[in-house]
Protein backbone atom coordinates (compact mmCIF):
# COMPACT_ATOMS: atom_id res chain seq x y z
CA UNK A 1 0.00 0.00 0.00
CA UNK A 2 1.05 3.56 -1.03
CA UNK A 3 -0.12 6.91 0.12
CA UNK A 4 1.25 10.55 -0.56
CA UNK A 5 2.95 11.90 2.64
CA UNK A 6 2.30 15.67 3.30
CA UNK A 7 5.42 15.53 5.11
CA UNK A 8 7.90 14.24 2.52
CA UNK A 9 6.14 15.62 -0.48
CA UNK A 10 6.45 11.73 -2.37
CA UNK A 11 4.86 8.72 -2.72
CA UNK A 12 5.60 5.96 0.48
CA UNK A 13 4.52 2.62 1.88
CA UNK A 14 2.41 2.10 4.99
CA UNK A 15 5.84 -0.07 6.43
CA UNK A 16 7.89 3.23 6.12
CA UNK A 17 5.12 5.04 7.99
CA UNK A 18 5.27 2.22 10.60
CA UNK A 19 9.17 2.63 11.35
CA UNK A 20 10.14 6.77 10.54
CA UNK A 21 10.75 7.28 14.41
CA UNK A 22 13.62 5.20 14.86
CA UNK A 23 11.66 2.03 14.37
CA UNK A 24 8.16 3.61 15.80
CA UNK A 25 5.52 5.24 13.66
CA UNK A 26 4.65 8.63 12.46
CA UNK A 27 2.61 10.42 14.59
CA UNK A 28 0.33 11.45 11.45
CA UNK A 29 -0.27 7.46 10.56
CA UNK A 30 -4.12 7.69 11.81
CA UNK A 31 -4.28 10.72 9.62
CA UNK A 32 -3.11 10.09 6.12
CA UNK A 33 -3.79 6.52 6.65
CA UNK A 34 -7.34 5.88 8.46
CA UNK A 35 -9.88 5.72 5.19
CA UNK A 36 -7.45 2.85 3.99
CA UNK A 37 -6.66 0.31 6.78
CA UNK A 38 -7.72 -0.43 10.13
CA UNK A 39 -4.71 2.13 11.71
CA UNK A 40 -5.55 0.91 15.08
CA UNK A 41 -5.61 -2.40 14.98
CA UNK A 42 -2.39 -2.67 13.00
CA UNK A 43 -0.31 -0.72 15.80
CA UNK A 44 -1.67 -2.55 18.54
CA UNK A 45 -0.61 -5.94 16.78
CA UNK A 46 2.86 -4.67 15.97
CA UNK A 47 3.78 -2.30 19.31
CA UNK A 48 3.86 -1.75 22.95
CA UNK A 49 1.25 0.38 24.78
CA UNK A 50 4.70 2.14 25.54
CA UNK A 51 5.80 2.30 22.23
CA UNK A 52 3.05 3.55 20.88
CA UNK A 53 3.24 6.46 23.88
CA UNK A 54 6.52 7.60 22.64
CA UNK A 55 5.37 7.54 19.01
CA UNK A 56 2.08 10.12 19.80
CA UNK A 57 2.97 11.86 22.19
CA UNK A 58 5.39 13.81 20.49
CA UNK A 59 4.73 16.70 17.58
CA UNK A 60 5.54 15.53 14.16
CA UNK A 61 8.61 15.96 12.30
CA UNK A 62 8.07 18.83 9.79
CA UNK A 63 9.53 17.75 5.78
CA UNK A 64 12.48 19.69 6.27
CA UNK A 65 13.39 17.78 9.46
CA UNK A 66 12.73 14.18 7.96
CA UNK A 67 14.88 15.33 4.62
CA UNK A 68 17.71 16.05 6.79
CA UNK A 69 17.34 13.23 8.88
CA UNK A 70 17.25 11.45 5.94
CA UNK A 71 20.24 13.23 4.51
CA UNK A 72 22.62 12.80 7.75
CA UNK A 73 21.49 8.79 7.87
CA UNK A 74 22.82 8.72 4.06
CA UNK A 75 25.89 10.08 4.73
CA UNK A 76 26.57 7.57 7.91
CA UNK A 77 26.26 4.71 6.08
CA UNK A 78 28.70 5.75 3.44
Amino acid sequence: MEIYCPQLGMIIGFDYCLQVQNGLPCANTFGCWKERVDVAALLRAKFTDEELRLAFNTLPKSRLDRILESARSACKEE
